[in-house]
């Protein structure tokens, strides 16, 4: 689904993305789809999801990004967790439609709580400043790569930083978001 109208919430307070493709809704059974790929590496669940995501891209319409960037974690999250889901998904949908995915533009510069333990307004203090972007994106399209959207903190804070750099548009890409 790509969501074009926005929530009374993001029209009181516009996100800094643009639009957001998600093709399914974070509920029973893709919940556990997804903690599984995120927590035990579950990859087949990855293929599904990126072949749900680039399917649901190609179907919206839109124009194609030149950059997918994958929500970049620290290299100690990385290595408890043994994999960056978000960085993986959008390899996955990078080849599956022929756009490069880069996983060093963004670098997530210190460790942040769990945002799932966070309500709204603690996630958007939790990430303040914890991105920066290593290069120029001046006039790039870029489709922020995540498994869920749920508040949309994350997104909004990468997508600040990203158009910091100069990128014109941030598109979020994720498997699903949280009803609305």
């Amino acid at each position: 689904m790509v969501h074009k109208s926005l929530c009374g919430h993001c029209q009181r307070r516009p996100p800094t993305f643009d639009s957001v493709i998600a093709p399914l809704r974070y509920q029973d059974p893709i919940d556990q789809m997804l903690c599984a790929l995120k927590y035990r590496q579950q990859l087949s669940f990855a293929r599904t999801a990126a072949g749900l995501i680039a399917d649901t891209v190609r179907e919206s319409g839109e124009l194609m990004p030149d950059l997918l960037v994958g929500v970049p974690m620290t290299h100690r999250a990385v290595r408890k967790r043994g994999l960056n889901q978000a960085v993986f998904l959008a390899q996955l949908i990078g080849r599956q439609l022929g756009i490069p995915a880069n996983s060093t533009i963004i670098k997530k510069l210190r460790e942040t709580d769990r945002q799932s333990t966070l309500n709204a307004s603690q996630r958007q203090q939790n990430l303040k400043d914890a991105f920066h972007c290593k290069g120029s994106l001046e006039n790039k399209h870029i489709a922020l790569v995540d498994d869920i959207l749920t508040t949309g903190a994350t997104a909004n804070e990468i997508s600040r930083v990203l158009k910091a750099a100069g990128a014109n548009r941030v598109d979020v890409w994720v498997c699903a978001r949280t009803p609305e």
